[in-house]
């Protein structure tokens, strides 16, 4: 059955007002006489598979499929290119091919491609640097670090729109340390490993070619140590 605009604007609608997994679900069967089209995929995908942070598990092109034929593609994948679909404008998008055909998609992390300006709002420079540093845990000589270490989330453009969370508090020479490690992972491609450091883990989200700072070390050393240590038990002796 032929899709107007009408009944695309509604499922777009459907797709942004549900809630959960079984919400979507029920959108995609309802429309199932219909071609969807990548914005349409594209949210029911984010809705279904895709945490807070923007990372996914790869998902089967098989799995989907279960949901809304549409779904199936071909080489192309138009839903899910990179860059162009609703997806891919949103998200970094990994997909794994099998035979020259797209067997299963994942997303990883937050695409984001501009990159901002430097400029930190006073009064939240002013409360970092009272803080004390987060990896080494003294007072002296703040600066008031930008958490995102690619500095390329757009939202950071607008003064307004920064966050205190967006930042944290690092001593000069912690800073330093983090700046030679983040130009190196832009330099490579390859994010830090924090087993270096003597951790159980590499990082928290996604893997060293994952493109986005969240879940790295240097990305916020505090909610790092706090996942990883999250099911200690000490055992005294």
């Amino acid at each position: 059955m032929k899709l107007n605009s009408i009944i695309s604007n509604n499922i777009i609608t459907e797709l942004d007002n549900s809630d959960n997994f079984e919400d979507v679900a029920i959108v995609l069967h309802k429309y199932q006489q219909y071609e969807l089209k990548g914005s349409h995929l594209g949210r029911a995908f984010e809705k279904m598979f895709v945490n807070l942070n923007g990372f996914s598990q790869f998902i089967p092109m098989s799995e989907l499929e279960k949901y809304h034929h549409s779904f199936h593609t071909t080489n192309g994948g138009d839903w899910c290119r990179s860059n162009q679909s609703y997806l891919g404008r949103k998200y970094n998008i990994i997909r794994e091919k099998r035979g020259g055909s797209i067997y299963a998609v994942k997303t990883d992390g937050i695409n984001k491609n501009t990159t901002i300006n430097s400029g930190i709002r006073n009064d939240i420079v002013n409360r970092i640097q009272k803080g004390r540093c987060a990896i080494l845990d003294v007072g002296t000589n703040i600066e008031c670090d930008h958490k995102d270490g690619m500095k390329d989330d757009w939202r950071l453009n607008d003064k307004n729109s920064q966050n205190i969370d967006d930042f944290q508090p690092l001593s000069k020479s912690a800073n330093d340390a983090k700046r030679q490690h983040c130009s190196l992972c832009k330099k490579l491609g390859k994010r830090y490993d924090a087993k270096r450091l003597g951790y159980s883990h590499s990082f928290t989200f996604g893997n060293e070619n994952s493109k986005t700072c969240v879940g790295c070390y240097w990305y916020d050393p505090i909610a790092f140590n706090r996942e990883i240590s999250k099911d200690f038990e000490k055992f005294d002796k």
